[in-house]
C-alpha cells in the first residue's frame, strides 16, 4: 500500500511538471506586432499671385487726424493695432483692368475697379507692373470737396505683372494700405493691413532663432504750431525670432520721404519686443522705452514653418516739439 501510494504521488508530480510548461518542449507565445504610426503629412499652402478673386481677414494698424493739413495744424486721433481679424477685411483679384477691389472696416467700405464697363469712378493711379512696387487707386469724390479713398496694394498678386524686386515679390505674405476723408475739414483715417496664407499651428517651428529678411512701408502725420505735415516712411529693419521662448526683437531705422520727392530724411530709430504665446502662430508687442514715440505691433507668420511674416505697427507722441502718429507694415522671409 506504502508502495502504490508513492508510485501514485511520483506520477502526479510528473503530470504536474509537464502542465507548467517548464520543459524544452513548450511552446513560444507568439508576439503581437505594433502598428506602425502614420505619419501625419505637412499642410499644404496656397500662393500669390492669385489665380481668381479671393477675400482675406487681416492684421492691422490704425491712425486718424482731423482737418485740414493744407491749411492748419490737424488734430491727432488715436493709435492701435489689431492682431488676424474680420473686423478689417478687403477683397483683390488677379485681373487688373477687370476685377474689384475692396477694403471694409466694421461697417465703412471702399471699393475700387479700373471704370471698363464698371459701376466705377476709380483712378488707377498707379498701375500693376515689373517696375513698380505697388498698385495704386484712388477715389475722388464728386458731391462733397475733399472727400477721398486710396488704397495701395503690394504688387505681388496680379500674375503677370509682378513687382520685379525679389524682397517685395513674396509668395505668401501681402499688404494693403487704406487712406479715406469724409471732407476737407472733415476725419481722416489711415488702415495699414498685412495678410495672406497663415501658418498652420501644427506647422509653427518650436526650436531655434531665425533672422527675417524685411521692407517696411509706413506714413508719419506730424503737427507743429500751425502746420502739418504727412510723409511717407521707408527704412531698415531686423527681425529675430527665438521660436523656443517665443520672444520676438525688432529694431528700426527709419526715414521719411518729402511729399514732393527728393532725398529721403533720416527720422528716428526704434526697437521694439514682442511674445508668440504657446501654440500660436501670431503675436503682440510693443516698442521699448528707448524709442522716441510710444506705440504697439501685432503680427503673424505665413507659409510653411512661419517662411514669411508680416507686421502691422503705429505710434504716438512728441518728438522734437511735434506731435506725431506713425503707421506702417513691415512684410519679410527667412
Amino acid at each position: 500500500m506504502i508502495r502504490r501510494h508513492m508510485f501514485m504521488s511520483a506520477l502526479a508530480a510528473t503530470v504536474a511538471l509537464s502542465g507548467c510548461g517548464g520543459g524544452k518542449g513548450g511552446a513560444t507565445p507568439t508576439p503581437t506586432a505594433s502598428p506602425t504610426p502614420t505619419p501625419t503629412p505637412s499642410p499644404t499652402y496656397a500662393a500669390f499671385p492669385l489665380a481668381a478673386a479671393a477675400e482675406f481677414n487681416t492684421y492691422s494698424a490704425a491712425i486718424s487726424y482731423t482737418g485740414d493739413p493744407a491749411t492748419s495744424a490737424v488734430t491727432l486721433g488715436a493709435a492701435s493695432t489689431e492682431t488676424l481679424s474680420t473686423r478689417v477685411r478687403l477683397a483683390t483679384d488677379s485681373a487688373i483692368n477687370t476685377g474689384t477691389y475692396v477694403m471694409r472696416e466694421n461697417t465703412e467700405e471702399s471699393r475700387f475697379c479700373v471704370p471698363t464697363g464698371q459701376t466705377c469712378t476709380s483712378t488707377l493711379v498707379t498701375p500693376s507692373a515689373a517696375a513698380n512696387p505697388e498698385f495704386v487707386f484712388r477715389t475722388n469724390d464728386a458731391t462733397t470737396a475733399g472727400k477721398f479713398a486710396q488704397v495701395e496694394y503690394l504688387n505681388n498678386v496680379i500674375p503677370t505683372t509682378i513687382t520685379s524686386d525679389a524682397g517685395l515679390a513674396l509668395t505668401r505674405v501681402s499688404y494693403a494700405n487704406w487712406w479715406r476723408g469724409d471732407s476737407t475739414a472733415g476725419q481722416k483715417r489711415l488702415a495699414y493691413t498685412a495678410w495672406g496664407y497663415s501658418t498652420a499651428l501644427s506647422d509653427m517651428p518650436t526650436t531655434g532663432t531665425v533672422a527675417y529678411t524685411n521692407r517696411i512701408t509706413g506714413r508719419l502725420v506730424s503737427t507743429s504750431g500751425t502746420t502739418t505735415a504727412i510723409n511717407q516712411v521707408t527704412g531698415t529693419v531686423t527681425m529675430n525670432v527665438n521660436f523656443a521662448t517665443g520672444v520676438v526683437d525688432m529694431a528700426f531705422t527709419l526715414s521719411t520721404i518729402p511729399a514732393g520727392g527728393g532725398a529721403q530724411v533720416a527720422y528716428a530709430n526704434f526697437t521694439a519686443q514682442g511674445a508668440i504665446p504657446v501654440g500660436q502662430n501670431q503675436w503682440t508687442g510693443s516698442f521699448t522705452n528707448a524709442s522716441p514715440l510710444s506705440g504697439t505691433l501685432a503680427g503673424g507668420f505665413f507659409g510653411s514653418q512661419g517662411e514669411q511674416i508680416g507686421v502691422v505697427f503705429s505710434a504716438s507722441g512728441t518728438l522734437g516739439g511735434a506731435q506725431q502718429r506713425l503707421i506702417g507694415v513691415v512684410i519679410g522671409k527667412k
